[in-house]
């Protein structure tokens, strides 16, 4: 490293030397990458992964609770509704018993509803309040009939005359 003192005529030189402030830069960054590597290799990332989701299997068909509703069901006449737990027929009344006998240690168990098209919203509303009642609280509502495919439930397209 050399210094001048002087220009080519003698006087105070105008253009500073940088190549002194180039080698501190980069000896500062050489410390610092040092500096890095070793702290990652004994401190390890500092960000926490999320625990691993733990998947559950789908209950199978047998396990699974399915209520339906189904006419006749006129506005006001609970009493009158079909009530059906899977495929056995249970009177509105003893609703509340059943799902409580149910729901007894399953307190995460998946209810399915389901009510025809012609039942009153009333009534499938107060089953539902019912049904919640009983301990049910995932309740999830089916929107295609059981068992019903997208095709079916698309219907048959419609013919041009």
């Amino acid at each position: 490293m050399g210094i001048q003192v002087g220009g080519r005529r003698g006087g105070p030189m105008s253009d500073p030397n940088v190549i002194p402030f180039i080698d501190i830069c980069l000896v500062l960054l050489i410390i610092f990458m040092i500096v890095v590597t070793v702290l990652i290799a004994q401190v390890g990332y500092l960000s926490k992964l999320p625990p691993r989701a733990q998947t559950q299997t789908p209950p199978s068909a047998s396990e699974q609770i399915v209520i339906r509703v189904t006419s006749p069901c006129g506005p006001g006449q609970l009493s009158s509704c079909r009530v059906f737990i899977n495929r056995e027929e249970v009177p509105p009344g003893q609703l509340l018993g059943r799902v409580q006998q149910i729901m007894q240690g399953r307190s995460t168990q998946m209810i399915f509803f389901t009510a025809d098209d012609d039942v009153n919203y009333e009534n499938a509303m107060r089953i539902l309040d019912v049904v919640r009642q009983g301990g049910a609280r995932n309740i999830g509502i089916l929107t295609e009939p059981i068992g019903a495919t997208a095709s079916e439930s698309m219907g048959s397209p419609a013919t041009v005359q």
